[in-house]
């Protein structure tokens, strides 16, 4: 029996008493919808207020250099609803990709084949009762993680999509130094990442960065208040300490070790290893340098070929 077997909270993370792993799944799509809520509501609310409220200031200092011209707004705007249009089709994906893995994983524990069977359950007295015994005698969250490395072709389809977040969340950071945009702007659009394909996330986080271009904020802001802005102090930074090179090693080397511990207790430990790890870039703690993060993308890039190599040659994988 290994170290996370002997847990005491092992017994509540495996059927049929995975009262962890649902909570966990659960809390997953609820976190996932209350972000996705969140920041559309704000960034609607950014763009009503910027591109539907009055025009800009005559006495604005960027409109006098000619910045606020009605064509880099527009530009602007027509970007921002592209964007817009992207995000919604990757949500309609995310959507229908999730709701067809429960439908599947309920008809599988029902021993049924057929969809309308769910809508059959839903609609009867003991709907509530039903669906807590799904949840909690199947690993929904340890089956929906295992699903995506059960074989080589999937593992290293899974790893591009870590590591791309990981690659996000570098040039995120670095973008949210550039336009001085506080962590609490920045932290929704991480957790997004963490819990949803990047895509998504990067629809809306491009929509933020437009709407936080110094050409559109300063364009409705009288000279006075942007005087006043200038002269209060920036609020003290933490000093990096590190190149992103040792979290991207560490990374790589536990989606290395995915596949092969699969069916393993430890398997759903490593996994919310790997998302907490995508937080590293928004402490501050990181160099963000253009040259650090292309040496990061350079090393992952290896190791993806490393990992195909060795799931090939069957060096690696799931263990029974």
């Amino acid at each position: 029996m290994s170290f996370f077997e002997k847990l005491p909270l092992a017994q509540y993370t495996t059927p049929p008493n995975n009262y962890i792993g649902s909570t966990l799944f659960l809390s997953y799509i609820v976190v996932a919808l209350y972000l996705t809520l969140t920041i559309s509501y704000s960034l609607y609310t950014q763009f009503t207020s910027l591109f539907r409220s009055s025009p800009a200031s005559p006495f604005s200092k960027s409109s006098q250099n000619g910045a606020d011209q009605p064509s880099i707004r527009n530009a602007r705007a027509r970007h921002i609803k592209i964007y817009g249009a992207l995000a919604l089709l990757s949500f309609g994906s995310i959507s229908y990709h999730m709701l067809g893995f429960l439908i599947t994983s309920f008809l599988d524990w029902h021993g049924s084949t057929s969809p309308r069977n769910v809508l059959a359950v839903l609609s009867s007295s003991n709907a509530v009762s039903q669906l807590k015994a799904w949840m909690l005698q199947t690993g929904l969250f340890n089956n929906f993680a295992a699903e995506l490395v059960a074989d080589p072709q999937s593992a290293v389809w899974a790893q591009l999509a870590v590591l791309s977040s990981w690659g996000w969340n570098l040039w995120m950071g670095r973008k949210a130094l550039q336009y001085n945009l506080p962590l609490h702007k920045t932290l929704p659009f991480t957790l997004l990442a963490a819990n949803l394909p990047t895509s998504f996330s990067a629809a809306l986080f491009i929509i933020q960065l437009h709407l936080s271009s110094p050409d559109i904020l300063s364009s409705g802001t009288p000279v006075r208040q942007q005087q006043k802005q200038q002269q209060q102090p920036a609020p003290p930074k933490p000093k990096p300490l590190t190149s992103p090179l040792l979290p991207t090693i560490l990374l790589n080397a536990m989606l290395l070790a995915t596949p092969t511990l699969r069916n393993h207790a430890s398997f759903s430990y490593l996994v919310l290893a790997e998302r907490l790890l995508l937080f590293l870039p928004h402490t501050g703690l990181l160099k963000l340098s253009k040259r650090d993060i292309e040496s990061s993308v350079a090393v992952s890039g290896g190791f993806v070929v490393a990992n195909w190599a060795m799931l090939r040659k069957g060096l690696v994988g799931p263990r029974n």
